[in-house]
């Protein structure tokens, strides 16, 4: 993406790269120079992109200086194979010098535009337009190279690789862990364990280490796009089970079983979408879900400013909505509760009790993010 910004304004000599050790002797030595080499674009001011600056330790205080001295003549865009966010605390030095764009790989249906959340009565009122099939997505993934190479022996020779590149790799460049061994068969459990509650301490029993040493590796396999959690929701909730996360896959097609693959890709959309509406200042969106003593459970609850907004339970077919959902959508009377179902069907309503939940194909909700 990144490149392709550049091509467009014929600059394409203005990306650097931190594995290009040319790249590497030039920061270190007087960053600078980077700013002095720039080739201006057609409007004469300059793009400036970093790829995979963080492999450097200290980076954003270098960045934070050349920011400062040159903003003026340069955008500068740093982008990187691991979570940026994950770099932020408390005290940033690049606070109030950046925009955070959180990058995903492609769902269901791509939009050259930011896509505003659905603000109607109902979540289905727009046309259904899609870019991938959900059975392509479900089978090969969203990530680009399996999916647009359209074969599942692809898909899976791909997945392994990438494995090995995040363990061997990319976890090496941001923590200097010795284990990659003991992190690999980390990688491998929580991959089984994908659409499940996580639990940490089954993870550290497997592996023979301590609760900190298993956590700590699996925030890291987080921050390379391994994986995420998402945790639970238990605000006024009486019975609320709040402890224990649930872990998914960013490529869910490596989930074995149908049911949580299906809501592993689920997660995946609702995660983009969240962070895009963040990122895009439509206010401040979480993923959770929700699971009590009483065993309700429901699969998704998105938060808008800390409110429920949307509830969502996926399901094999939509025709019923399931005692938790309605339970808690009429508990916390979000804009939205919707139950989706893979196979394609009449959309429609259910109504209970002066409340409306919308029965939806999994394709009809897809389509409106």
């Amino acid at each position: 993406m990144a490149k392709d910004i550049l091509e467009v304004g014929r600059q394409s000599e203005n990306y650097f790269n931190w594995d290009d050790q040319d790249f590497q002797l030039m920061w270190l030595r007087n960053p600078n120079d980077i700013i002095n080499r720039l080739k201006p674009g057609q409007d004469d001011s300059s793009w400036l992109v970093l790829d995979e600056l963080h492999k450097f330790k200290n980076w954003k205080n270098t960045l934070k200086g050349l920011f400062d001295l040159y903003q003026d003549k340069a955008r500068m865009m740093v982008t990187g194979s691991a979570r940026l966010e994950t770099y932020r605390k408390t005290g940033d030095s690049l606070a109030g010098r950046y925009r955070l764009y959180r990058l995903h790989p492609f769902s269901f249906n791509e939009k050259p535009e930011i896509p505003a959340p659905p603000d109607g009565k109902k979540w289905f009122e727009r046309t259904m337009d899609k870019t991938f099939d959900l059975d392509s997505l479900l089978t090969l993934g969203g990530f680009p190279e399996p999916l647009l190479g359209g074969s599942k022996e692809k898909a899976d020779r791909w997945w392994r690789l990438y494995k090995d590149q995040i363990v061997r790799d990319d976890l090496r460049d941001i923590k200097s862990f010795r284990e990659i061994n003991m992190i690999s068969a980390a990688a491998n459990l929580l991959a089984e364990k994908a659409g499940g509650t996580l639990s940490v301490q089954s993870i550290q029993e497997d592996l023979k280490v301590s609760f900190a040493t298993a956590n700590d590796w699996i925030e890291a396999l987080c921050a390379v796009y391994f994986g995420f959690v998402i945790r639970p929701y238990a605000k006024s909730i009486k019975g609320a089970l709040h402890k224990e996360p649930k872990f998914y896959l960013y490529n869910y097609a490596a989930v074995k079983n149908n049911g949580a693959r299906l809501e592993n890709l689920f997660a995946c959309h609702l995660l983009k979408a969240c962070n895009i509406w963040t990122d895009a200042a439509f206010g401040e969106f979480e993923l959770k879900y929700i699971k009590d003593k009483y065993k309700r459970e429901v699969d998704f609850v998105v938060l808008k400013n800390s409110k429920p907004w949307l509830l969502l339970e996926v399901k094999s077919s939509p025709h019923q909505p399931t005692d938790a959902l309605l339970f808690y959508s009429q508990l916390m009377k979000p804009r939205f509760t919707v139950q989706v179902g893979q196979i394609m069907g009449q959309e429609r309503t259910f109504h209970a009790e002066n409340n409306e939940i919308e029965l939806l194909s999994a394709e009809a909700f897809l389509s409106q993010l």
